[in-house]
């Protein structure tokens, strides 16, 4: 890779961008009267996360998705506050809005996500169309998150096939129906969840082996890379190289909320820096486990990172 290549930018597509209001409610009582001890308003949505996270790990990212109405200037007054750079795509929608409820005394989070605005058809086309434009040049691409509502699960796989045909192997994470769409597509990167596993296998993934089977079977739908996150137990990747896992160390969590974005964050930050498989694997795990240090989407310090980077064994375990 050379060094131009390092600096491109990645861009981040949300295809269901949402305004997130994070309440700290300690010792959180659901029929209860509560008061917050903190309210943190920022523009969110997956590929908002893995951006934000990029940006924490020194890396340039670009927003992107399509916004629309009141909520979805303020979304973009908010990213642009945040010194987020982003392209949106502007729809006759009105952008959707989350509230995350975390107890800091419990330390566990409640996220209520609203389902979005209905998208039309004719509006995607406009979306992937902007992305395409954008990506032309980018050092990566990452598709994060649901579809809004209205697309048929078939538009997210159309924009993998248009991006693979344009030169890109984009990471996807999504969930249900879009992403067993996008598995369809060859030579696209996939990141998963144990949990979107199981459903999608239909089988029990309990244990690191079973994981690692998974990963493998899902590389061989024609897939370029797939990375398997299992929580506290670190995450397994599948290459046509091999497979390897890495542990996550034990830290004392705050909120796993965008821990996942996080992770994607941190291993495409070292991908696109040269790093090899086992490097970006490490820097996966230490940014999935530095967000879980933070209260809010993808909010670790660099700090925070190289510290628990710093805790990963150097050379992850081949399966």
């Amino acid at each position: 890779m050379t060094a131009s290549a390092a600096k491109a930018e990645i861009v981040c597509v949300t295809p269901n961008p949402a305004v997130d209001r994070t309440l700290e409610v300690p010792g959180l009582r659901p029929g209860s009267m509560m008061r917050a001890t903190a309210t943190r308003v920022a523009a969110g949505g997956k590929g908002v996360n893995v951006a934000r996270a990029l940006a924490a790990l020194g890396a340039s990212a670009r927003c992107m998705g399509p916004l629309g109405g009141a909520s979805g200037r303020i979304l973009a007054d908010l990213a642009a506050a945040e010194g987020l750079p982003a392209t949106w795509t502007w729809c006759d929608v009105e952008t959707r809005s989350c509230l995350i409820l975390v107890d800091s005394a419990a330390r566990e989070a409640t996220v209520i996500n609203e389902p979005g605005p209905r998208l039309p058809a004719e509006e995607w086309k406009r979306v992937s169309s902007d992305v395409l434009a954008r990506t032309a040049d980018a050092s990566a691409v990452c598709v994060s998150g649901s579809l809004p509502p209205g697309l048929a699960a078939e538009a997210l796989a159309d924009l993998c096939r248009s991006l693979v045909s344009a030169g890109q192997a984009p990471w996807v994470d999504s969930s249900g129906a879009a992403l067993n769409a996008a598995l369809s597509v060859r030579g696209i990167r996939v990141k998963i969840n144990r949990e979107e596993a199981r459903e999608l296998l239909g089988r029990s993934l309990d244990g690191m082996e079973a994981c690692a089977e998974a990963a493998q079977q899902l590389l061989a739908r024609g897939l370029v890379s797939v990375i398997l996150t299992m929580g506290g137990e670190g995450a397994v990747l599948a290459t046509s190289d091999g497979c390897w896992h890495v542990a996550a160390p034990p830290v004392d969590s705050s909120s796993a909320v965008a821990s996942g974005d996080s992770f994607l964050a941190g291993l495409v930050a070292a991908w696109t820096s040269g790093r090899d498989h086992h490097e970006a694997l490490r820097w996966g795990v230490a940014a999935g486990t530095a967000n879980a240090l933070a209260t809010g989407g993808a909010r670790f310090s660099r700090a925070q990172f190289d510290s628990v980077l710093a805790r990963i064994r150097p050379t992850p375990r081949s399966l």
